[in-house]
């Protein structure tokens, strides 16, 4: 069972589980949260612990936020690109493909 709520202004997806702790994440780029409740929590008792926790959203957000991100990349000739962990440089060759 998923649902959407409004907490300070912030979209918090709601998860119902047969678990028995609450997990609370933001995501990255943009920020988004989801909370993964167990079952047996009431709606209101749910909503409490998002807003306990708003402040802590809040600070993730920001940070997510004023992280740098990798530029676009243009596949050009001679451009860089990391695979498996290791910088290789981009040979771009033209042609049909058969």
């Amino acid at each position: 069972m998923a649902l959407t709520l409004d907490v300070g202004g912030i979209a918090v997806d709601v998860i119902r589980k047969d678990i028995k702790n609450v997990h609370l994440s933001v995501y990255p780029p943009t920020g988004r949260v989801r909370l993964v409740a167990p079952e047996r929590m009431t709606l209101d008792t749910i909503r409490l612990f998002a807003i306990s926790k708003l402040a802590w959203i809040k600070q993730q957000q920001k940070k997510l936020r004023e992280q740098e991100r990798e530029s676009r990349r243009e596949y050009l000739d001679r451009e860089s690109h990391y695979v498996w962990g290791k910088r290789f440089l981009l040979k771009v060759v033209e042609g049909r493909r058969a």
